[in-house]
């Protein structure tokens, strides 16, 4: 019974879905001078430890605080073709984003975004179909209504050959109100595990890249208190369906967000990878035995 139950636990680690999980990281801010991002830092799969240091972008740019770090991947292991985001606050605080159109030309936005980088370029390109996408917003309990509109003609999540590249786009409901306020935001994507790379690769982050929640213009974002119903409570999280539109023509981008620029060129630690012929086929001897035995 023990050897079954090792054997099940692992297919279904074989089969499982794909998380990728970033926790807000305020020392990230506050290191760099920014306050209308939420940087984030991975910590699930297991990252390696952020370093921080300054850095020229460019050969004429001034140096500037440049915080990242790695994190292995797997995206062959995911069975199911499921790929999350998930977007958490920290303990004791809650991610709150608000914005109201008013009478602005152009309505106020949010985006969410990430870009992770590996030199293994062995992946095929996979341009997510948006429409497969979902949108969990947990509030950890307070019952707040998410009001706000999904633009999914400027969201995307790309499988690159190099890397993985994901952006959501926020803008005001028909009332012109955007008020975004939960503990986690978790962001599921459908793929083709069998178009990747398979085996683990290692993946590079930066804050010269994407990592972060943007402040809406003439609105605002910050890390609140958390004052919801105690853990021991439980919680409540409601997928909510995807109010689409397709993005009008919003004129120049006026904000004063850095733009990617190249990774430190220090390359991270790399990990040992996973042999999954070798694991799969042990799996399976496992398996024979124990029917032999019965």
């Amino acid at each position: 019974m023990m050897l079954s139950g090792l054997l099940a636990f692992s297919l279904m680690q074989l089969t499982a879905a794909i998380d990728i999980k970033l926790h807000a990281n305020e020392s990230i801010a506050s290191l760099m001078g920014y306050s209308d991002l939420i940087f984030f830092q991975p910590n699930e799969p297991p990252a390696s430890p952020m370093t921080c240091s300054e850095q020229k972008p460019c050969e004429f740019c001034d140096a500037e605080m440049i915080c990242g770090g790695s994190l292995p991947l797997d995206l062959s292991t995911g069975g199911d073709n499921k790929l999350s985001f998930v977007w958490e606050a920290p303990d004791d605080k809650v991610i709150s984003i608000a914005a109201d159109s008013g009478d602005m030309e152009f309505p106020p936005r949010t985006r969410v975004e990430l870009e992770l980088k590996t030199p293994d370029c062995e992946a095929e390109y996979q341009d997510i179909d948006i429409e497969t996408v979902t949108l969990d917003f947990d509030d950890g309990g307070i019952g707040h209504t998410q009001s706000y509109t999904f633009l999914n003609g400027e969201s995307f999540v790309d499988l690159l050959a190099c890397g993985i590249f994901t952006r959501m786009q926020f803008e005001p409901a028909a009332d012109g109100i955007l008020d975004l306020k939960f503990k986690k935001l978790t962001v599921t994507a459908l793929y083709d595990s069998q178009k990747v790379a398979q085996g683990e690769l290692e993946y590079t982050w930066s804050t010269s890249g994407y990592i972060w929640m943007r402040k809406p213009e003439d609105g605002s974002i910050e890390l609140e208190d958390f004052v919801g119903v105690p853990p021991t409570t439980g919680t409540s999280s409601t997928a909510l369906p995807l109010a689409t539109t397709t993005s009008p023509e919003v004129g120049t981008d006026v904000e004063s967000t850095p733009k990617p620029t190249p990774l430190p060129t220090s390359s991270p630690p790399s990990s040992s990878p996973v042999n999954m012929d070798t694991f799969v086929a042990s799996s399976f001897l496992i398996l024979a035995s124990v029917v032999g035995a019965m």
